[in-house]
C-alpha cells in the first residue's frame, strides 16, 4: 500500500508539471510562486470555437515549452476562460467573472473588447489579444498580435485596382457579411467607404448583410452574380455554405477576404467545399503560412508535432492558430521576463506586463515587419501580404510580398 501511494504521487507530480498553466517553479513550497492569471474572454463552443481553441492550443503550447525547457524560476501562469458561446449579453458577464477570480490581464475577440472598452479602460485592465478592430487602435490599455482586418481590406481593394486590366469599364465589387456584428460591419463600411472614395475606379454593387444563422444565400447570390469580385466577412459554418452556394449556382468570380474570414476558419471550410469551389479566393493575411521554410514555422512544427498526434497535425495544418497561439506566446512570456528585471518578481501584476508588452522589441523571420509597436498602433503585426488558394496543390500560394497596407483615409 506504501509502494502504491508513493507511485501515485509521483505520477500526480509528474501530471501537475505538464500542465500548461505551470511556467516555472520555485524552491519552496506554493507559497513562494507568484500566480499570474490570464482570461481568455472567448468563444469556445459557438461559431467561432474552432478558431479560438486552435489558438488557445498553440498558447499553451508555447507555455509548455517554457516550462519544460526555460521556466521562469517563481512565476505561474494559469489560464482562465469563460466561453461566450459567440453571444454577446454574455460578454460583460464573462468579464466580470474574470475580475472576480482575480485576473491579471485578459484577451477577447475584437468586437468584445470594443464592447467592454469603457468598462476595462476605466478599471485599468490591460487587454492582451490576437487580433484588433480600427475602433480599437488607439486603445492604450490594449495590445494585440496583429493589426485590424480592414487593413488587409484596403490592401486587397489596392491590387484589384492594380491588377484590373479591363479598363475603361471597372471592376464590379460587392460585400457579404453577418449583420449586427461591429467587427463585420466595421469591414462593410471599409469597403464601402473606399470605393465610395474613388468612383472611377471602382463600380459598387452594394452590400448583403445576413444573419449569422444563415445557411441558404439565394437571395444575397443572386445579387452579386455580377460581381468580379465579392468581399466575404464572416465566421465559420456561414462562410462554408456560402462558398458551396455560390460556386454550385454558378458564381466564378473571385471571393476576397482577410485572414480572419478565411486563414481562422481554413479547416472548417477546407472540409466542407471542394478544392475548385476556393479557386479565385484572395485573402489578406499578417502571418506566415505552413510549410514556409523559416526559423520561426520551423520551430512551430517541431514542436506541434511534438504535442500533437499525426491525426491532429492534419487539422492544426489547416488553421493560423497554432502558430498564432506560439507567436503570441513569444511575446507575452517574453514581456513577463522584462516585466520580472523591471519590478521584481513580488511586484508582478497585469499592469508590469501590460508596460513591458508596450515595449516588446522582437524581430522573428517570416513575419514582415519586428514586433514592435509605432506610433498610433497598439498592434505588432503591421505589414499584409495576399495569398491565393490554388486547387492543383491544395494550398495557398503568396501573390504579393509583405508591404504596409495603405491608408484608411
Amino acid at each position: 500500500m506504501k509502494l502504491f501511494r508513493t507511485l501515485a504521487l509521483v505520477f500526480f507530480c509528474l501530471l501537475l508539471a505538464a500542465l500548461p498553466g505551470l511556467v516555472g517553479c520555485a524552491g519552496g513550497g506554493e507559497s513562494d510562486v507568484k500566480e499570474i492569471k490570464y482570461g481568455w474572454l472567448w468563444d469556445f463552443t459557438g461559431r467561432a470555437a474552432s478558431a479560438v481553441i486552435q489558438t488557445y492550443d498553440g498558447f499553451k503550447d508555447y507555455l509548455r515549452m517554457v516550462s519544460e525547457e526555460e521556466p521562469i524560476e517563481g512565476i505561474k501562469i494559469t489560464l482562465v476562460t469563460y466561453d461566450t458561446k459567440s453571444d454577446a449579453s454574455r460578454v460583460p458577464v464573462g468579464y466580470q467573472s474574470m475580475k472576480d477570480k482575480g485576473v491579471d490581464i485578459m484577451s477577447a475577440a475584437p468586437q468584445d473588447t470594443e464592447v467592454l472598452r469603457s468598462t476595462f479602460e476605466a478599471d485599468q485592465m490591460p487587454f492582451y489579444a490576437l487580433s484588433n478592430i480600427i475602433s480599437m487602435i488607439d486603445s492604450q490599455w490594449l495590445t494585440s498580435l496583429y493589426g485590424p482586418p480592414e487593413l488587409q481590406i484596403t490592401r486587397l481593394l489596392k491590387w484589384i485596382n492594380e491588377n484590373w486590366e479591363d479598363y475603361p469599364t471597372k471592376p464590379k465589387v460587392g460585400f457579404i457579411g453577418l449583420a449586427g456584428v461591429p467587427f463585420y460591419e466595421s469591414q462593410r463600411e471599409t469597403v464601402q467607404d473606399w470605393i465610395s472614395a474613388r468612383p472611377d475606379q471602382y463600380e459598387w454593387l452594394g452590400a448583403e448583410m445576413a444573419p449569422s444563422t444563415t445557411s441558404v444565400w439565394v437571395s444575397e447570390i443572386n445579387k452579386m452574380r455580377s460581381a468580379d469580385f465579392i468581399f466575404a466577412s464572416m465566421s465559420g459554418p456561414p462562410l462554408v455554405s456560402l462558398t458551396a452556394e455560390a460556386r454550385s449556382r454558378g458564381y466564378e468570380g473571385t471571393f476576397m477576404g482577410p485572414s480572419e474570414t478565411y486563414f481562422s476558419f481554413y479547416m472548417l471550410l477546407r472540409a466542407g467545399v471542394d478544392p475548385e469551389d476556393l479557386d479565385n479566393s484572395i485573402a489578406g493575411t499578417y502571418t506566415p503560412w505552413w510549410g514556409e521554410d523559416n526559423a520561426f514555422m520551423n520551430e512551430v512544427e517541431e514542436y506541434a508535432q511534438k504535442y500533437n498526434s499525426q491525426a491532429e497535425m492534419v487539422a492544426i495544418r489547416q488553421g493560423t492558430g497554432q502558430f498564432n497561439g506560439w507567436a503570441a506566446g513569444m511575446i507575452f512570456i517574453d514581456a513577463v521576463k522584462r516585466a520580472i528585471d523591471k519590478v521584481g518578481v513580488d511586484n508582478l501584476d497585469g499592469i508590469a506586463i501590460h508596460q513591458a508588452l508596450q515595449e516588446t522589441d522582437m524581430t522573428q523571420p517570416g513575419w514582415g515587419n519586428p514586433w514592435k509597436l509605432q506610433e498610433g498602433m497598439n498592434y505588432f503585426a503591421q505589414t499584409v501580404r495576399l495569398v491565393e488558394y490554388k486547387s492543383d496543390i491544395d494550398n495557398w500560394v503568396a501573390i504579393t510580398d509583405f508591404e504596409y497596407p495603405p491608408s484608411l483615409n
